[in-house]
């Protein structure tokens, strides 16, 4: 029988299950599913921030990583610069995650050329596990609504 689930709520069981799954992970598959777990949950509070017109802690992140540059360099990046520093930060804060789902780049990267992962399962995890709950926190949704569905 299907049911019908608000996603903000499964963001939330997706989360707290990473975190509660990352506190006694012990091996690599361990943090690989937290880091699935906390990918998922930003899947669904991504849209909702850019809709609330907030930013992300990876756009926060990316902002910056734009600061740096600028500064290390003493100028001022110009717009395509910008995009360029900003596009790159978010893929690379999401790179494992992205690889851990997909194999292959379609055209650019056939799939049987795309079978080896570098990472550190544990700190990818970590510094994923933080990014969700920074978004999860900035959500528009109210403590009452969480609170009456079982969620603290």
């Amino acid at each position: 029988m299907m049911n019908t689930y608000d996603k903000r709520l499964l963001s939330a069981d997706m989360l707290e299950e990473a975190i509660l799954k990352f506190k006694v992970s012990e091996t690599d598959l361990d943090y690989i599913q937290c880091i699935l777990l906390a990918g998922a949950s930003i899947g669904i509070t991504t849209p909702l921030l850019s809709e609330a017109q907030k930013k992300t802690s990876h756009e926060n992140s990316a902002e910056t990583a734009i600061k740096f540059r600028e500064y290390s360099l003493g100028c001022t990046l110009n717009e395509t610069e910008r995009k360029e520093v900003f596009s790159g930060n978010l893929k690379f804060n999401k790179q494992t995650y992205n690889s851990l789902k997909h194999t292959g780049k379609g055209k650019k990267l056939a799939a049987s050329d795309d079978l080896e992962i570098k990472a550190d399962f544990r700190e990818e995890a970590e510094e994923l596990l933080w990014a969700a709950i920074e978004d999860f926190k900035n959500l528009p949704v109210s403590p009452e609504f969480l609170i009456e569905n079982g969620k603290n």
